[in-house]
């Protein structure tokens, strides 16, 4: 059976990796025509994988990371979301728990101190956390990063992404379409990847908080839950 190009260059080649040659093993039943263009088509593949990317493969790949770091921030927002349903439904319970007044007035005066102080203390990081949802889901700009100072010692022309998009007038900014270069708008997608980077790592950074906290609020919750549900069933 003749060895195809898949077969020679392996997946690793053909996905753009480091080609590694083959061992020069003779194909049986191999013409010299068909040698020389299986040869060819190698040392094709090797070339490929080491030179660096060209100006259009390298703009479709900094727009796919573009496009993949707007869906992380899609999804961490959704996260957070989810978060603040979870604590809604825990505070309903807690909130069933307040509107039971006479439960609290039947215990003994040490535990009733304790359920106050757990009630506060739950009522405060329950705000804390809540702010940490409102961190991770509060807009981000890109002039709060400092990376407005452009690329190159020109400055980015401010022709892909919304925020430096509003500070042209509409005639300047098809004017700025019209002369830009291809380097240009590569250095600006460059400047605009890293900036979703920086915004992805803040957003996290406030979700683990907010789980973290989430996970407090459940336990105290249910420690509640466990109390006056005792209390109800002695009294």
């Amino acid at each position: 059976m003749p060895t195809t190009l898949t077969d020679a260059a392996g997946p690793e080649a053909l996905l753009g990796g480091s080609y590694v040659s083959p061992a020069a093993t003779p194909v049986p039943h191999e013409g010299e025509k068909a040698a020389r263009k299986r040869k060819k088509q190698e040392e094709k593949l090797r070339r490929d994988a080491e030179r660096p990317p060209r100006s259009m493969e390298r703009w479709r790949i900094l727009m796919d990371v573009v496009d993949e770091g707007r869906r992380v921030v899609d999804l961490a927002d959704h996260k957070a979301r989810y978060a603040l349903v979870v604590m809604g439904a825990l505070n309903a319970a807690v909130f069933l728990i307040l509107s039971r007044a006479h439960l609290i007035s039947d215990l003994s005066g040490e535990l009733k101190a304790w359920m106050i102080g757990f009630l506060v203390l739950y009522a405060g990081l329950s705000c804390l956390f809540v702010f940490h949802a409102i961190d991770c889901l509060r807009p981000r700009q890109l002039r709060s990063t400092g990376l407005l100072a452009g690329t190159g010692g020109r400055g980015p022309r401010g022709l892909l992404y919304w925020e430096l998009i509003g500070m042209h007038g509409l005639e300047e900014y098809r004017k700025s379409w019209a002369a830009v270069r291809m380097e240009e708008l590569n250095a600006e997608a460059i400047t605009l990847a890293y900036h979703l980077s920086q915004l992805i790592a803040g957003k996290y950074r406030a979700l683990g908080r907010l789980y973290w906290g989430l996970a407090v609020l459940v336990v105290l919750a249910a420690l509640q839950l466990i109390v006056y549900t005792g209390v109800a069933l002695t009294s």
